[in-house]
């Protein structure tokens, strides 16, 4: 009986290169890029922003739209904005509440098999500071 062939591990770098190696290795990458949208492109294949890719591209010479640079920058602003509003609103819906209480629970002990929660009510809590 054969052994089994192991794989090999293909290791994939997870930080960007420095600029310089980018530049320098971007100028070849150009001539053989086929796709429609060469700063997402340049962006996904060395893993940087896309203003960083816009910026590094016109450094290569690439001409790129002020129009597509200002639609880039307005949808961070967007999105930077739309964060700050769904923080808002998510520490608005807990208001001090932490996962072991809800409205109608002061301490969730657990969950039953259905899922429902178990522990001691806000009334029972009340009760239990009054006696104290």
């Amino acid at each position: 009986m054969q052994a089994k062939k192991k794989k090999k591990k293909t290791i994939i770098a997870k930080t960007t290169q420095p600029r310089a190696m980018r530049l320098q290795r971007a100028k070849s990458w150009l001539s053989s890029y086929e796709g429609k949208n060469v700063v997402r492109g340049y962006a996904k294949k060395y893993r940087v922003d896309l203003l960083c890719a816009i910026a590094e591209l016109r450094t290569l010479g690439v001409e790129i739209k002020p129009e597509y640079e200002q639609a880039v920058r307005q949808t961070i602003v967007q999105r930077v904005e739309q964060n700050k509003t769904q923080k808002e609103v998510k520490n608005r819906e807990f208001d001090g509440i932490s996962d072991h209480q809800d409205g109608d629970f002061a301490y969730i002990a657990g969950y039953t098999i259905g899922g429902a929660p178990y522990g001691i009510r806000w009334e029972e809590m009340d009760g239990a500071q009054l006696e104290e």
